[in-house]
């Protein structure tokens, strides 16, 4: 029998952890980090009609940017690994997985979001109504294995066998408590993120002001976010290491 993860502890100690270690997880990822949130302000300057190369190229640079966070994080919490090195922007091999695979989870959503898009650019029919049927079912069923499958980014972040099937096997019956731990993650920085955007059509220097306390306000959850993801691959796949693809298993 699976085991089910507890979602007030494991919230608890993603909280925890990140308040207490806030200042050495920065430290790991402070020059990336750093380039993050300066990147993440300017888009808000940014007219994507009128400047859409210049928009595009910091969506690309972030892109490659949230990997080296990520994985420094994941490895920090989950193997203890805290690089002695003061400018940690290495784009690598774990890094590139971590892309990949982020990628791969976001193209769960294709099919069901394809569908949508027809259904919605189409004149009001049956088969208009039988594709967002099936857009929206699609997109719940993109959502549960997206859900549960997000447990590979912990895996490809400390070397263990990248086993979709064996992630699959290990978090049956707790789609419901890791999409709990995940709203529960994110949520405060949207109402936060809330609060703070009215200030942002205040005036050049209060929006500036609003959006770096965003910025920081999005990393601090991003720690919570990658903790929890962290502790419930502990928990559910097991400790880092002792992981063993099955015989029938295809590892990636």
């Amino acid at each position: 029998m699976n085991a089910k993860l507890d979602v007030v502890a494991t919230v608890r100690e993603a909280y925890k952890g990140a308040w207490q270690h806030f200042g050495e997880m920065l430290r790991l990822i402070w020059l990336p980090g750093l380039l993050y949130l300066v990147l993440s302000v300017a888009s808000a300057f940014v007219d994507r009609g009128e400047q859409l190369f210049v928009a595009v190229l910091i969506d690309f640079i972030s892109l490659f940017l949230w990997p080296i966070i990520a994985v420094a994080w994941h490895r920090f919490i989950l193997l203890g690994d805290a690089p002695a090195g003061r400018f940690n922007l290495s784009f690598g091999r774990r890094e590139a997985r971590f892309l990949l695979f982020s990628i791969f989870l976001v193209l769960l959503f294709m099919p069901g979001g394809i569908l949508m898009v027809i259904a919605v650019s189409m004149p009001q029919t049956m088969t208009t109504s039988l594709l967002s049927f099936f857009g929206l079912l699609f997109l719940f069923v993109s959502l549960y294995f997206f859900v549960r499958l997000s447990l590979l980014l912990p895996a490809v972040s400390v070397d263990d066998p990248v086993n979709p099937r064996l992630v699959l096997e290990r978090t049956r019956g707790n789609f419901w408590r890791l999409a709990a731990v995940l709203v529960l993650a994110v949520l405060p920085v949207l109402v936060v993120a809330g609060l703070l955007g009215g200030l942002v059509t205040q005036g050049p220097a209060a929006a500036i002001a609003a959006l770096i306390a965003i910025a920081l306000v999005s990393i601090f959850f991003a720690v919570v976010n990658v903790a929890v993801l962290s502790i419930a691959y502990r928990e559910l796949v097991g400790p880092p290491g002792t992981q063993a693809p099955d015989s029938g298993d295809e590892d990636f």
